[in-house]
């Protein structure tokens, strides 16, 4: 049953599951108005990549970068068929992301070569830089899926956009860069990073239709 159904009997309720470029998400949906073709819905989605990256800088040297990236995004929407019958819709809605942070450690555990140059362990020290941006996020969309799938079980596609802000680089670290004016260069690259305010999104839904009465 799409949206704008009016048949008697027919569920307004339905739980979708989302697997996609922002991880996996359970979102609950609710028909709001049949004749508006409106739906809310509440939800969130989940993704972490904590691996370690090892990167050469020479044949027998390494720098270890081990990343902290986490996608947790708690948000309720809006969800509208313009046409009447079809399964498109556009969507829009906020979000709240607890944890609105990319972050990177470097280390080195051997003697690290820099292009002639050798650092021992303790000379090159540790490296915390990190990106974040505001958790509070936009999220603007379409796709085509039926809300409410007229066989109980209904498969969709979605795509769209997270606007997250203007983000804001920081730095911490210790050892060899403490010689070098590299924090004169954080400006410079928040200034080169406020473009990157916006996050894609791809996701496919399955969707299970609740409560239908007989």
């Amino acid at each position: 049953m799409k949206p704008d159904s009016t048949d008697r009997g027919a569920s307004r309720q339905s739980v979708s599951a989302q697997l996609g470029t922002t991880g996996v998400g359970v979102f609950y949906n609710r028909i709001l108005s049949q004749p508006h073709r409106l739906v809310a819905r509440v939800g969130g989605q989940y993704m972490a990549y904590r691996k370690t990256v090892r990167v050469k800088t020479a044949p027998d040297s390494y720098i270890a970068i081990d990343p902290d990236f986490m996608i947790g995004i708690a948000q309720a929407g809006l969800k509208w068929y313009p046409l009447q019958r079809s399964s498109f819709f556009v969507v829009a809605g906020v979000g709240y992301t607890w944890h609105p942070n990319l972050n990177f450690v470097i280390t080195s555990n051997d003697n690290l070569n820099l292009g002639g140059l050798e650092l021992k362990p303790e000379d090159v020290g540790t490296v915390n830089l990190g990106f974040r941006w505001h958790p509070v996020v936009g999220y603007l969309g379409w796709g085509f899926g039926q809300t409410i799938p007229g066989k109980r079980i209904g498969i969709g596609f979605e795509m769209g956009v997270y606007y997250l802000g203007r983000p804001s680089v920081q730095l911490n670290y210790e050892g060899f860069l403490e010689t070098t004016t590299i924090d004169e260069q954080v400006p410079v690259v928040e200034r080169n990073l406020s473009n990157y305010r916006y996050l894609p999104s791809i996701n496919f839904t399955l969707s299970y239709a609740l409560h239908r009465s007989k």
